[in-house]
């Protein structure tokens, strides 16, 4: 008896030291039992259909019938976390025919059970796999690809509904699960499921849900990013182009963005704003003129601190850009002056200046030593340039009919304004970085 036990430990490949100590472990296990005393492995790789269709190499006529199937889903028993006690036994088979006939059961039982619907429970199963050397490329790849259209499916729900306060809980698990695996699994998902919503929805609508999605801030990076290698989306349409810029826009204003999002998607993100926008977080010190003349410059006046519109001197009119948030969680930008090194563009309160009521302007805008915020709206052809702390203020500056002599103020006039006197309250910024 004991000589024929082992004759059966040894033809199924099981390595006797090892079977014997996992044997041990788990002495209730069904899958093992029926290891031990089914028929030779030929007939049992020919009854559940190996990955390598063996049964035609191996020419059987009429083999038994094998009940390594119903073993395998029984060891399961609805719960697919135990799954990995299966995977521990393959781990004990020494040939290589026996653990590719487990590896392809367990995931003929998993597609048999609910667990095939969530993505997360592929994703499981292919990551333990993977830790085998011995899988077949094939079953990995369709395990793989599996993983990649049963998420793309999931992740459409967004795209069909107008709702912003539409909720998606399953959509949400899975959003949170690929925060923890490589961003290659969201790429390939994405791919898909951009094929799937275009070929449905008009890339607007498609754009605009875009923000239905809760995720990380590097996966929606990444995934505006792949909405904007689109080709449908490339077709001029001045909407579109509009909703991709907010979309890019409301990722940079959260506040998180800089140190959570990785350098690289950060510069491809960059890259596709606007040139003016761009500079706000590409360079490392900028210029700022006023678009009504192509050689007026933001820096302090020749005899006094407030600050005028003067020719070009990259010296005194480069100013460095801090990045902040108000307590909204908008950007918020401050101009620290390269040239004096401890000096800002200023806004003093309108209350405490001068005020000319005739041509509703105020010159309160000065260099001083604390820091003022500024909050940047975008549009005309270049930036506008609010107080942050009231929005009620906006900057301006190249009317001769505020200057004074070689004193060329800047000024502001009240927000509402901005329309009746678009160039002079628009501002171009230049790469003024080499700067010395």
């Amino acid at each position: 008896m004991a000589s024929s036990s082992a004759w059966l430990v040894l033809i199924l490949g099981i390595g006797f030291s090892g079977a014997l100590d996992f044997n041990t472990q788990t002495n209730t296990s069904k899958l093992l039992t029926v290891l031990d005393t089914s028929a030779p492995v030929q007939e049992l790789l020919y009854h559940i259909d190996v990955w390598r269709n063996e049964a035609a190499f191996l020419a059987l006529e009429t083999p038994a019938p094998s009940n390594l199937e119903s073993v395998i889903r029984s060891e399961v028993g609805g719960d697919w976390e135990r799954g990995r006690l299966v995977l521990q036994l393959a781990n004990q088979a020494r040939t290589v025919e026996l653990k590719e006939a487990i590896y392809t059961a367990l995931w003929k039982e998993l597609q048999q059970t609910k667990q095939i619907y969530d993505p997360s429970k592929i994703l499981d199963f292919y990551i333990q796999l993977s830790l085998h050397t011995d899988v077949p490329l094939q079953l990995m790849e369709v395990i793989y690809r599996a993983f990649i259209n049963r998420s793309a499916q999931l992740l459409e729900a967004p795209f069909h509904t107008n709702s912003r306060d539409a909720t998606f809980p399953l959509v949400s698990s899975l959003v949170q699960r690929l925060t923890f695996s490589t961003l290659d699994y969201l790429r390939d998902i994405l791919e898909v499921l951009y094929d799937a919503v275009l070929a449905l929805e008009t890339p607007l609508s498609v754009v605009q849900r875009l923000g239905n999605f809760t995720a990380s801030l590097t996966q929606l990076a990444q995934a505006n990013l792949q909405l904007l290698g689109r080709e449908e989306l490339k077709r001029g349409d001045p909407l579109v182009q509009q909703a991709l810029q907010s979309n890019l826009r409301n990722l940079l204003e959260r506040p998180g963005f800089e140190q959570e999002v990785e350098s690289l998607l950060q510069a491809e993100i960059y890259a596709h704003l606007p040139k003016d926008e761009q500079l706000l977080y590409t360079a490392r010190k900028v210029c700022i003129r006023n678009v009504t003349d192509g050689n007026s410059y933001i820096y302090e006046c020749p005899q006094t601190y407030l600050i005028c519109s003067n020719v070009r001197d990259p010296k005194k009119a480069s100013y460095f850009i801090q990045r902040g948030h108000s307590s909204d969680s908008r950007p918020q930008f401050a101009f620290y002056s390269a040239f004096w090194r401890n000096r800002y563009i200023l806004m003093e309160p309108a209350t405490a200046a001068a005020h000319n009521a005739t041509n509703s302007i105020t010159k309160n805008v000065y260099s001083r030593t604390n820091i003022n915020w500024w909050r940047v709206v975008y549009g005309n052809g270049g930036i506008s340039l609010y107080d942050a702390a009231t929005e009620k203020s906006v900057l301006c500056g190249g009317d001769p009919l505020h200057w004074d002599g070689e004193e060329h103020h800047v000024y502001t006039r009240h927000a509402s304004e901005l329309s009746a006197h678009q160039a002079e309250c628009t501002w171009a910024l230049e790469d003024c970085s080499e700067a010395a």
